[in-house]
């Protein structure tokens, strides 16, 4: 190797270590300014690159939007499908055919948004539940909650409801309604170990508030049985 190159090379290096050293703060400054300086275009600004001479594109044909307008077979939505109410009432059923496909997507849906809260089986004694002293998951499968018709759950789903946070930014409306068919099945589904420790949770849940409320408790909540857990 040549004395030059090996000067190149070191001189490269330390480049290099020098702009490693750079306080963080000075290096995301510099990032985000080349960022803000880059090329690109505002909306509705002038475009040399698409023939119609316009930045913004319509969508390609037979695309899918992926806002919900569209139901599960691809046409356009009804109210019912969008909102969970059709001439300003609740749906009784959801508008979606219910199938062993879409109860498989609410079941993994379900596992993901609302086990951990109220239970793998529904009862409402989730991993988080003995943590939420104020304000007990209820259980999904009360007369109080299966009597609701289909459309309410899935406003529910939609908007929250007391300290549950409303899912309706996070899962689209065919989600929402597979949520929906799954919790109505939950009852005639067979009983799991999960289902099971997650009964045994609620009812201790239920009997250790029962007690509290009449006085008969300490102010802490002991924790539940070991096979509850």
């Amino acid at each position: 190797m040549t004395r030059a190159r090996l000067a190149t090379l070191v001189g490269i290096a330390v480049a290099l270590a020098a702009a490693a050293c750079r306080p963080p703060e000075a290096r995301e400054s510099n990032d985000f300014e080349r960022m803000r300086r880059q090329q690109r275009y505002n909306p509705y600004d002038r475009s040399a690159f698409f023939p119609n001479g316009a930045v913004m594109q319509a969508p390609p044909t037979h695309t899918i939007a992926h806002d919900g307008s569209l139901d599960a077979t691809g046409q356009p939505a009804s109210p019912a499908f969008l909102t969970g109410r059709a001439a300003g009432a609740f749906v009784a059923q959801p508008p979606v055919a219910v199938d062993d496909s879409l109860l498989g997507a609410g079941a993994r849906q379900f596992a993901i948004s609302c086990a951990l809260c109220h239970g793998a089986g529904g009862f409402g004694g989730g991993p988080i539940a003995p943590n939420l002293v104020e304000k007990r998951p209820p259980s999904l499968r009360s007369a109080l909650v299966t009597a609701l018709p289909a459309g309410q759950l899935f406003a529910v789903i939609t908007d929250g409801f007391g300290a549950m946070p409303p899912y309706g930014w996070q899962l689209p409306p065919a989600q929402r309604w597979a949520v929906v068919a799954y919790v109505r099945s939950l009852g005639s589904r067979p009983a799991s170990n999960d289902t099971r420790v997650d009964s045994t949770t609620a009812a201790y849940l239920h009997l250790v508030d029962s007690l509290h409320a009449a006085h008969a408790l300490p102010g802490h909540i002991p924790p539940p049985p070991r096979g509850a857990r």
